[in-house]
């Protein structure tokens, strides 16, 4: 089942709630307890606030409770077949669409992050100006792909991308945003830690997410010509 295709609803507030009367914990306690913000911790409950993984996280490890409970409570659709055997979340298990993994990146609620995935996409956009740039994705996109053995609509929408990166027709400007978001996929950066995300390529997510939506400004242009 798909991240977030799911008919129950659930009330991440209410559940919180319920686990701190269970446990006879006040907002003050579990604040103490996770390091996060009192006040924070009530806008959440009271669905002012939308919890995001360092949240889920640190109340995770503080009361116990497992990681995937508290993503499915939040409205993340994540079930046990998603977890692989060293704990990170699988992101071609079971999801029905590229929106439903783009979803993950809500997740994240970082402009900083946001900032340095732009900036690394921007230099591997004038990387990409060169041969070498162009030769680097040529010679190692296939064997990422390879290495990953995996299908799913993620790495079907990369070979998609990958498909229009090697088309003579492609738009210089789309050939250096497409590009770039591919290069971000094959080079190996660790911007985003796994011991903070422990969901993979959730960087990789993000970064094809920003070109994506890069591109449908550029081609939802009214002068846009294919």
């Amino acid at each position: 089942m798909g991240l977030g295709s799911t008919e129950e609803r659930h009330d991440f507030g209410l559940f919180i709630k319920d686990i701190l009367k269970e446990n006879s914990l006040s907002l003050s306690k579990l604040s103490s307890l996770t390091g996060i913000d009192k006040s924070t911790i009530s806008r959440i409950i009271n669905h002012k606030q939308k919890a995001n993984m360092n949240h889920l996280e640190r109340i995770s490890q503080a009361l116990d409770i497992p990681l995937e409970e508290l993503l499915r409570e939040n409205g993340y659709n994540i079930s046990n077949e998603n977890i692989q055997h060293n704990g990170h979340f699988d992101i071609n298990n079971n999801y029905e669409s590229i929106d439903d993994i783009f979803k993950l990146s809500s997740l994240v609620e970082n402009s900083e992050l946001q900032k340095l995935i732009e900036s690394q996409l921007n230099k591997y956009q004038a990387y990409l100006k060169t041969d070498e740039g162009k030769n680097v994705l040529y010679k190692n996109f296939n064997n990422k792909i390879e290495k990953i053995d995996k299908g799913g609509v993620f790495v079907e929408k990369l070979k998609d991308m990958y498909k229009q990166f090697c088309s003579k027709d492609i738009p210089i400007k789309e050939l250096l945003l497409i590009g770039s978001g591919l290069l971000y996929f094959i080079t190996p950066i660790d911007i985003i830690p796994d011991f903070i995300f422990p969901i993979g390529f959730l960087d990789d997510i993000i970064a094809i997410k920003i070109v994506l939506d890069m591109l449908d400004k550029i081609r939802n242009k009214p002068d846009y010509k294919e």
